[in-house]
């Protein structure tokens, strides 16, 4: 009789699924109509990082709507969303990060920013140049349908829509990490979490990595300090800025000449320089800053003694003072897949992408979702949001980094579908 009424849940259980799968179908048009225009409003008013007023208001008042227990000001201006499903079963989460990038847009897009702020004492445009104003539509889609279905819905969902993904300005803290210091994890006890990024891919294409999927990431800031002199009389200088290029170029010898990356790849990257004020003074002072992707912690402690090893040879050779600092504005962990959640979860993958999914290799990009997936078994995925026929276009952080609006319909797809299938019973 027990194995009757286990089969009778089970067989009810399936019907439930497929019910939603195909009411989600039904649906898809006019939820994704306003997945569109939600997308378009946020990535025509980008808020950088830690300052996602507009944005979490957005989502606060649209999850509020459809009735769902809403959580604000978390980590500043985090929200976190309880869709309480009527059939027994567990909480998981779904995130999506808000914050915007200090890039003054190209794209040409209607609905393109125009707005600017001051960033690091600069002028800046900012621009949803990685893709996150989808992330936040496609999750409000979710949120829609599912609190919509609650009915049929087992367990809880666990809506978070996180600030400062790219990183709190420095001072501050932010993002994952400081979501999970404030107990949002403790409070709701989510056993897994899913999220997803779009990016540079086939238009609909989901990849997918099991095991470690994306790489630690810190920032290193290296100081350079001379002597100040007229550009005309450099004699009379200690030359930060030709310290700075020695240093520049140094730097860039330790990953392809000063370590073994055969198994073990490795970054290190310069993105900012700053030095000087005007072109016949040779300044006093130069800065050089940049990041360092790997994946296996011995390798970055390696690479930490070697960049103070190169900075000591050029402070003796050019007679300048340097400090090297580490891991300034925080450090991401390796983003790691649990190899079990892939392997059961990435047939719903599949169902969602009609069949249009790959296996990828691990990304040296970095993501402080790695904070939640360090904490609970997570997955997170790739979606492809070219246009369709179009292989390679501007990727994440390009000035002209477009997201086709036509793939994000399997974005959310994916979400629900995980949702669906990941209860066991």
């Amino acid at each position: 009789m027990k194995k009757l009424s286990l089969f009778f849940f089970l067989a009810l259980s399936i019907n439930i699924q497929s019910d939603l799968k195909a009411e989600l179908k039904s649906q898809l048009d006019p939820l994704m109509g306003k997945v569109i225009e939600w997308r378009h409003d946020i990535h025509q008013n980008p808020e950088l990082s830690n300052r996602e007023y507009r944005t979490s208001k957005k989502v606060e008042n649209h999850l509020r709507s459809l009735g769902i227990k809403v959580e604000t000001k978390i980590a500043y201006t985090g929200v976190v969303g309880l869709i309480e499903g009527s059939l027994p079963g567990p909480t998981i989460a779904l995130r999506a990060d808000m914050d915007a990038l200090p890039v003054i847009e190209k794209t040409g897009l209607p609905f393109a920013s125009k707005d600017k702020t001051k960033y690091l004492g600069q002028t800046v445009g900012i621009m949803h140049a990685c893709g996150h104003d989808a992330h936040v539509a496609i999750l409000m889609g979710v949120a829609e349908f599912l609190s919509k279905n609650k009915d049929k819905l087992k367990g809880n969902v666990m809506l978070i829509f996180q600030p400062a993904e790219e990183g709190p300005p420095e001072g501050e803290n932010g993002g994952a990490k400081m979501m999970l210091e404030e107990g949002i994890f403790d409070r709701y006890k989510p056993e897994a979490i899913f999220g997803l990024h779009v990016g540079n891919g086939p238009h609909g294409y989901i990849g997918v990595a099991s095991g470690p999927a994306m790489a630690a990431a810190g920032t290193y800031r290296i100081k350079i300090k001379g002597v100040q002199a007229h550009g005309s009389r450099p004699w009379d200088s200690i030359d930060p800025v030709m310290a700075t290029a020695e240093l520049i170029q140094n730097l860039n010898t330790i990953v392809s000449r000063r370590i073994n990356i055969v198994n073990n790849p490795a970054v290190i990257s310069v993105g900012i320089v700053r030095a000087g004020t005007r072109g016949n003074i040779i300044p006093e002072d130069s800065e050089v800053q940049g990041t360092i992707r790997t994946f296996d912690p011995d390798l970055r402690e390696e690479i930490y003694k070697e960049i103070k090893q190169v900075a000591a040879g050029v402070a003796l050779g050019t007679g300048t003072k340097i400090t090297v600092e580490f891991d300034v504005g925080g450090f991401y962990p390796v983003t790691f897949n649990d190899k079990d959640l892939v392997e059961r979860l990435k047939p719903s993958l599949v169902q969602a992408a009609s069949n249009k999914v790959y296996e990828m290799t691990p990304s040296t990009g970095a993501e402080d979702f790695s904070f939640f997936s360090n904490e609970i078994p997570g997955m997170y995925f790739w979606l492809g949001v070219n246009a369709p026929g179009v292989m390679e276009a501007p990727g994440n952080h390009s000035p002209y980094f477009i997201v086709d609006d036509g793939a994000l319909n399997v974005g959310l797809k994916a979400l629900v579908y995980l949702v669906l299938d990941y209860p066991k019973k």
